[in-house]
């Protein structure tokens, strides 16, 4: 089979460097995009719920805090089940991760309460308030120790108060 003669195209005048810039630009952000939004889900997924050095450690992804016990008000502190609405519920995602079997970040609660969250299962979710203008909302593995260690730790932390220096010395206790 014979092909004839070949001709060369003339040279273009469009280029294309542009183009390979621009999708080349649209990969890097979305890879960077993915590998963020990983590190998100799965830090907050994670979550980190711990009392430690009379504090109630809770921290996952960007959002956390260490909220000294004697902020907190052990005796508001109850096992909620989020899945049936009700005042505590999570209303509105202010900041954070809202997905099925996930939340996490700032949210407000169906009476308006300000929250940080780390729920992972609504039906294992615990409610402790605190003195600092939020709630804490979270799911640990087992709800009703979690909550006898809460008031262990508090009634620990209210016997032998951190002596000065130390997170939450200072702190009002209102």
């Amino acid at each position: 089979m014979e092909w004839g003669e070949v001709f060369p195209m003339a040279a273009s005048a469009v280029k294309t460097g542009w183009l390979t810039a621009l999708f080349g630009g649209m990969l890097v952000l979305w890879v960077g995009l993915f590998f963020f939004l990983n590190h998100m889900i799965r830090g907050a997924a994670e979550a980190e719920i711990a009392l430690r050095g009379g504090n109630l450690v809770v921290r996952g992804a960007f959002y956390g805090r260490e909220i000294p016990l004697a902020e907190v008000d052990v005796d508001g502190a109850v096992p909620s089940d989020l899945g049936h609405g009700g005042p505590k519920s999570l209303k509105w995602r202010t900041n954070g991760i809202g997905m099925p079997g996930l939340a996490a970040g700032w949210y407000k609660l169906g009476d308006g309460e300000k929250a940080l969250v780390f729920v992972t299962d609504k039906t294992r979710a615990v409610y402790v308030p605190t003195r600092l203008g939020y709630a804490v909302v979270v799911s640990p593995g087992d709800p009703d120790r979690f909550l006898a260690a809460l008031r262990r730790a508090a009634a620990r932390a209210a016997a032998d108060p951190p002596p000065a220096g130390r997170p939450g010395a200072n702190l009002p206790t209102s």
